[in-house]
Order: structure tokens, then sequence, then C-alpha cells
């Protein structure tokens, strides 16, 4: 079977980001090991990206930090769909009073920018990484609830669910059968593209000091650390930035193309379908 655009797109995120964790489990170089004589060293055979203002390598950090930065932007982006999308088919699904109260606790989450939220949330919550965690999934489950809750309440006023309901089809087989399929789409080209949204904004809360804490190399916290010493060693601070800015990039581009496959194949199922019934 011929692969799909969309197909080869996750193919080669799953790989890039499986290639850089197992390079940053088995990398020979430990990433914590201090060598003040070794301080501030530029590229050599034995320190590939040289070395940071404690003599640490700086491309093990590098590769330990992707396992934080991209690892925990992931898993922030799976809790926010394992909490979003079922509160969006319930309040879609039930409508009346739940969907009213749904509505009114999304609006007082979107009122805010998301950065500005998870900044305020991350400060009570405090400094940490999983702290940022919670903060960016509170932040960001809202969004895919009211993309899940909108798909939803379409399907089920359509005539397929009408017929549905009218053969005495359970509520369970109705979601699987008709709202699953078309919140699929969405959910993946949403989540892929705020893999790259996360992941800034993780790095940014790191940065100013509310995410990962020294010596911990997150790329955020990398690039806090590397401020005092840009003027004499700028790459300390440009590869983390340009990793990040990359990354984010790419999870955009690939989100990008896989909405554009996904767009295309709709309206050629559409074409298809009127085709066959003007026959």
């Amino acid at each position: 079977m011929k692969k799909t655009l969309s197909s080869r797109i996750y193919l080669w995120l799953f790989l890039f980001v499986f290639f850089i964790l197992i390079l940053s489990w088995f990398w020979p170089v430990s990433s914590s090991t201090v060598s003040v004589p070794d301080r501030l060293q530029g590229p050599s055979f034995s320190h590939w990206l040289g070395t940071d203002q404690l003599g640490r390598d700086l491309l093990a950090r590098m590769l330990e930090g992707a396992s934080y930065t991209i690892g925990f932007s992931l898993l922030a982006i799976v809790l926010s769909v394992a909490l979003g999308v079922p509160a969006g088919v319930l309040a879609g699904m039930k409508g009346g009073w739940m969907d009213r109260l749904f509505t009114r606790i999304g609006d007082s989450f979107l009122a805010f920018p998301d950065f500005l939220l998870a900044l305020l949330l991350s400060a009570v919550l405090g400094p940490g990484l999983f702290n940022v965690v919670i903060a960016v999934v509170l932040v960001k489950w809202i969004q895919y609830s009211y993309l899940v809750r909108g798909i939803t309440r379409e399907v089920t006023q359509g005539q397929a669910v009408l017929l549905s309901i009218i053969n005495g089809s359970s509520t369970g087989a109705i979601i699987k059968a008709h709202v699953v399929p078309a919140i699929r789409s969405h959910i993946l080209v949403m989540a892929t593209t705020d893999v790259g949204k996360v992941m800034l904004l993780i790095a940014s809360l790191s940065y100013i000091g509310l995410g990962a804490q020294p010596p911990l190399p997150e790329w955020g916290a990398m690039l806090n650390e590397s401020r005092a010493y840009f003027a004499g060693s700028p790459r300390l601070l440009l590869i983390p930035g340009a990793a990040v800015v990359g990354t984010a990039l790419l999870f955009q581009s690939a989100g990008d193309k896989w909405r554009d496959s996904f767009l295309k194949e709709e309206t050629e199922a559409r074409e298809e379908k009127k085709h066959v019934e003007n026959r």
C-alpha cells in the first residue's frame, strides 16, 4: 500500500525524536561531569560542541536536554489531549447546562494569552519542570475541548447519527463510529503544531527561572545559564536557542503539511461523493 504524505510526516517525526532520545541515553560522555580546567573550550575532537562555563560537554548536555524539552512537551500535549477530548465530547453530546458550564469555564481560560496564564500558574505552583507541565496542561486542555466540542455538536446533528439513535445505538457506539473519525485528524494536526508552541513555552518559563532548575540541562535553563557568557562564548546561547527554534519549526511545519494533506483528502472525498450522487 502506498504511504500517504501524512504517514510519512509522522514517521520522520517519530524517527527524529527516537534518534535524539537514543543518542541521549547512550552518548558516552557524561553531561554532568565538571572539569574547571576545561571550561569554555571551543569545539574539538573530545568535545564536538565545546564545553560550558563549568567544563561540561555541551553536546552531551544538548542531547540530554532534548529528552527534557521535547519529552516533557510531548507529555504535556498527551495529558492535554487526554483531558480535553473527553470533556469536549461530553459537552458536545450532552449539551444543556453541562455545555453552558463548560463554555463559561473555557471562556475564563481563553480570556488570557497562553504564556501569561502559564506564567501565573507556574508562579503559584512554584519552580520545577513538572509544575511547568501541569501549568501548560491547565492552559492547553481547554483548547482541545473547544475544538472537539464544536465538531461533536456538528456530527451529532447529522443524519447518520440520527439514524443510529433511531436504530437504538448506544452513546458509546455513536462516539466510536461517528465522533472519533471526525475529530481524529483535527486533533493530530493541532497536537503536532502545539508541540512546537509548548516547547517554546516550557523553554521560556525555564529561561526566567520558573521551569527546570540547574544543573538540569533543559534547553531553556541552558539559555538562562549562558547569558553571562554571551560576549565571550556566544555558542553557549546560540546552540540551545537554535535547537529550540529549529525543533519547534519542524513540528510546526509537520502540522501544516498534515493539515494540507487532510484538507486535500477531505476535498477529494467530497468531490467523489458528489460525482457518485450525480451519476
